[in-house]
């Protein structure tokens, strides 16, 4: 056997590790955790948390979308990628649930360092903040029912929110509770998909009061299968992308006084999946068998567990309202990607007889927060906000290259093994001060300090990594906001907004020169930041029948952290700028009480700032990921006159065209993902307090991609292509009693 090149070993190790490192609002009305859903969507305003304080939608200057459990059922919601495409500003790829990066406003490299946006469950913050363990690969799948709403705030949102929300904020708002009735809902569904297998799910919700109006609990349970569509070929496997999401929620709501409010909350989900939600292309886009097909000889299981525990305490002093959240989470995934089209053909170069070779993974997060903060009343002309924040983080990244033979047993021969302990720490202050010079007219500064403090060890073995000794890093960051809103009048109000954003910086991967033993990249990286400046304009009718929602933002991204080869080794870098220029409208139009239409518009200018050698990129090119265009326009038909209540509505979706990688990058070469359009149509009714209805996606089974991992192509393997679901016909019931 010839001696094996460390250099040609390496770059396998690379993008093996790389493989597994991904790189229209419904403007119907929301409440408050506070408060009970109205009846109607046309007699109520829409209520939002964005600036942690229930307030109107129109009176909050910055853009958010606010989709309730009403419009998530409308769409037969179940996870993220169901209403994902209809939110303008917002981008993703994925590899299947559990596997998902996501991005706002453009704010992304392609495979990013860790997370640009938050994600909140209630007002908890999800997973690490560090680069060591695939968070940002990690977003939260949370399943959706019984899901009071879902938030997404575009735009930093550095000074109430904190690291890694410098694109912005994704937060799951759970039901909350009721004190005083016995209430509950079920609900059922089942699809068939076209190439696919048949998909169904199941959940169910109690309302139970203990003591009425002092304590309440509210339990549910969930479960959905999503039958699958990708097949293997090579291992004569269909629907290999086949998953289940189970779990539930737990939670109690103490209302002992009329100022004191004590909720407890328990959330457990986990996701298993049976091989990756992708399809073999080559870097020219044609499929290189069938449409939806894979190519590899591994399986490809994925498992991920979530558990988290809150507590949250609310006293009104009067004067002010204190508020409490106590959590802490546990989160583990184990995966297994097939990486045989980098490491065989080029082992059989040197007489490894390989017949397949995978990347394990594992990685877990275990992580407590505490935030406290005192806010003003909301009827003062000076208006306040005081708190702090808190987290400590512990994380195990572990990572393998395993060999196989012919016969797929596996090898004991140790290209690589790595296991990476780290820690994370992390303390804040942060404060908002509103003023209203008249009646019409407010200002709005804020600023957050954060310091962190990291550490992470490096225990490798094998041919193409190894060990080095504990790091250590400290970073301070201040974030800043300013705000001026006019009220032309209730119903009618313009914003300027200037916001501040960062993402921590950390110690680096250690890596050394084969020969010599000199450091090639540096011992640490630093945070990078992004400032943005957004005018907008809201406004309705008296009637609420018309809604105008326009924003428009430039944002200037500085340091941006990058993933980037050295040795054959992936390094986190700072390098380069980028300049994002964008703007959002969103309409709502309802004609007669039966009749409601929308539409989300959504474009976006994204380049780099300056030539990029270390990510191939050059000065104007597109950051990935990232369509110019996008829309979400929505009709529905409601008979409301009929005791059944009667319904037809469809959703159309357009992306426009989007680069997965850099032109000249070596590690993710070029890939150009084309438009796409698709058409959604529903119908339905009501037989007492049961609705069910009738629902096909996609109906003229467009092939649309919506991302593309470019890792193994590298060195000549497959493009991993994620497709739109094709035609898609189902059933669904739902009942609240």
């Amino acid at each position: 056997m010839k001696k094996l090149s460390f250099k040609g070993l390496t770059a396998l190790f690379s993008a093996g590790v790389a493989t597994c490192a991904l790189s229209a609002p419904l403007q119907a009305q929301t409440v408050s955790a506070r408060d009970e859903a109205p009846e109607s969507a046309t007699s109520s305003e829409i209520v939002v948390t964005a600036q942690k304080r229930s307030e109107r939608l129109i009176d909050t200057p910055q853009s958010v979308t606010s989709l309730t459990a009403a419009d998530l059922e409308k769409l037969n919601a179940t996870q993220f990628v169901d209403f994902a495409n209809t939110v303008p500003g917002l981008q993703f790829t994925t590899l299947g649930a559990g596997y998902t990066q996501i991005s706002l406003r453009g704010v992304t490299s392609g495979s990013d360092t860790s997370p640009t946006v938050g994600i909140y469950v209630d007002e908890v913050p999800y997973g690490s903040s560090s680069a060591f363990n695939q968070s940002v690969a990690r977003a939260l799948d949370a399943a959706l029912f019984d899901m009071e709403r879902v938030e997404v705030l575009r735009g930093p949102q550095g000074t109430l929110y904190g690291a890694s929300s410098m694109g912005g904020v994704l937060k799951y708002v759970t039901a909350k509770p009721v004190l005083d009735a016995v209430e509950g809902n079920v609900q059922a569904g089942v699809s068939g998909t076209r190439h696919g297998g048949t998909s169904y799910n199941g959940a169910a919700a109690i309302n139970l009061p203990v003591v009425t109006d002092k304590v309440a609990v509210r339990a549910s349970g969930f479960y959905s299968r999503d039958g699958g569509f990708n097949d293997n070929p090579t291992r004569g496997q269909k629907n290999v992308d086949r998953s289940e999401i189970y779990g539930g929620r737990a939670d109690v709501l103490m209302e002992p006084t009329e100022d004191l409010s004590v909720r407890i909350t328990g959330f457990a989900q986990n996701i298993r999946r049976e091989g990756g939600r992708y399809a073999a292309y080559t870097l020219a886009g044609k499929p290189i068998h069938g449409a939806f097909d894979q190519d590899h000889p591994l399986e490809e299981p994925f498992n991920s567990d979530f558990r988290l525990i809150s507590g949250t305490i609310d006293y009104d002093f009067g004067f002010a309202d204190l508020t409490s959240i106590s959590s802490y989470q546990y989160s583990r995934t184990d995966l297994f990607t097939d990486v045989s089209g980098l490491y065989v053909p080029l082992l059989a170069l040197y007489d490894v007889d390989a017949g397949g070779a995978g990347t394990r993974s594992f990685n877990k997060t275990k992580k407590f927060a505490q935030e406290v903060r005192l806010a003003s009343k909301q009827d003062q002309r000076l208006q306040w906000l005081l708190g702090g924040f808190y987290t400590h983080e512990r994380s195990r990244l572990f990572q393998a290259v395993d060999t196989f033979d012919q016969d797929l047993v596996q090898i004991p021969f140790n290209l690589g093994k790595v296991e990476i302990p780290s820690t994370y720490e992390e303390y804040a202050v942060f404060g908002n001060l509103t003023y209203h010079l008249t009646d019409k007219f407010n200002i709005t500064g804020g600023i957050r300090y954060a310091h962190n403090n990291q550490r992470f060890e490096q225990i490798g073995s094998g041919l193409l990594i190894g060990s080095a000794p504990e790091a250590k890093s400290s970073e301070s960051v201040v974030t800043y906001l300013a705000n001026a809103q006019y009220k032309f009048s209730s119903n009618a109000t313009a914003y300027a907004r200037f916001a501040t954003g960062y993402r921590p910086g950390g110690p680096n991967f250690l890596i050394r020169d084969a020969g010599t033993g000199d450091l090639l990249a540096p011992t640490s990286f630093k945070s990078d930041s992004l400032e943005s400046y957004e005018v907008g304009f809201k406004a309705q009718t008296r009637d609420r029948s018309f809604a105008i929602d326009l924003s428009a933002f430039y944002v200037a991204w500085n340091d941006i952290q990058i993933i980037t080869a050295v040795q054959g080794l992936s390094a986190n870098l700072n390098a380069g700028t980028a300049k994002i220029r964008g703007a959002e409208l969103n309409l709502t139009a309802r004609p007669s009480a039966d009749l409601t239409f929308t539409g989300a518009f959504a474009f976006n200018d994204s380049e780099i700032g300056e030539d990029n050698p270390a990510i191939g990129a050059v000065k104007g090119e597109r950051l990935p990921n990232v369509p110019r265009f996008t829309a979400a326009l929505n009709a529905d038909y409601v008979a409301t006159a009929s005791a059944y209540k009667p319904f037809v509505g469809a959703t159309l979706r357009f992306v426009s065209d989007r680069t997965a990688s850099f032109d000249n990058s070596v590690g993710f070469p070029q890939y150009q993902l084309p438009d796409y359009t698709s058409v959604d149509l529903r119908a339905g009714l009501s037989i007492g307090p049961v609705n069910g209805q009738v629902f096909v996606r996609n109906i003229f089974d467009k092939r649309g991609q919506l991302a593309a991992n470019t890792s193994q192509a590298a060195a000549g393997a497959a493009v991993l292509t994620t497709l739109l679901q094709p035609r898609t016909f189902g059933l669904s019931a739902s009942m609240k009693f």
